[in-house]
């Protein structure tokens, strides 16, 4: 018997849809605070952020630190790992903090969430800025939020000293 082809289509999907993939994120958080991102927090081992994530990480090492990537495409997001354990996770997709700021926020919209953030610029792009906001009790994790020249939100991270890395491990 010879299925038809809208049929055929409808059974590929549904069952790509069942079948989990190594870059398929299942738990991924979309809000990122300053306590965390969803259930996932710094000093986690790779295999409890996979389990909280849901995700099979994709990982490149440097030395004492990893870098690995989970999701499929793009945007990329990526945790830092230090000597085994989660320094912070990074987000360039559908994610915003618990004041509301997300990818596309203004630097202005920025400021007013979080007054008393530290700006520095950034290393590479003339005009961008990297935001940092600290958790006032400890431990005092931070969030990072790069500011594009045009004064908009680019990538969100979150974690401990890693997230004033220039360039992955570096």
């Amino acid at each position: 018997m010879k299925a038809s082809r809208p049929a055929l289509v409808a059974g590929l999907a549904a069952l790509l849809l069942a079948t989990p993939s190594v870059g398929r994120t299942r738990q991924v958080p979309e809000v990122v605070t300053l306590d965390g991102a969803g259930t996932v927090r710094p000093g986690m081992t790779m295999t409890e952020v996979e389990r909280r994530l849901g995700v099979r990480l994709r990982t490149e090492r440097f030395g004492p630190c990893t870098m690995a990537f989970f999701g499929s495409g793009i945007p990329p997001r990526y945790a830092i790992f230090w000597r085994g354990r989660l320094g912070s996770l990074w987000f360039e997709g559908r994610v915003r903090t618990d004041r509301g700021i997300r990818l596309g926020s203004t630097f202005a919209e920025l400021r007013r969430a979080y007054p008393r953030a530290l700006i520095r610029r950034d290393h590479y792009v003339r005009a961008a800025r990297n935001v940092f906001v600290r958790r006032a009790r400890a431990p005092h994790w931070r969030l990072r939020l790069d500011v594009s020249p045009q004064g908009r939100v680019t990538r969100i991270a979150h974690g401990n000293w890693t997230v004033f890395l220039v360039e992955g491990c570096a």
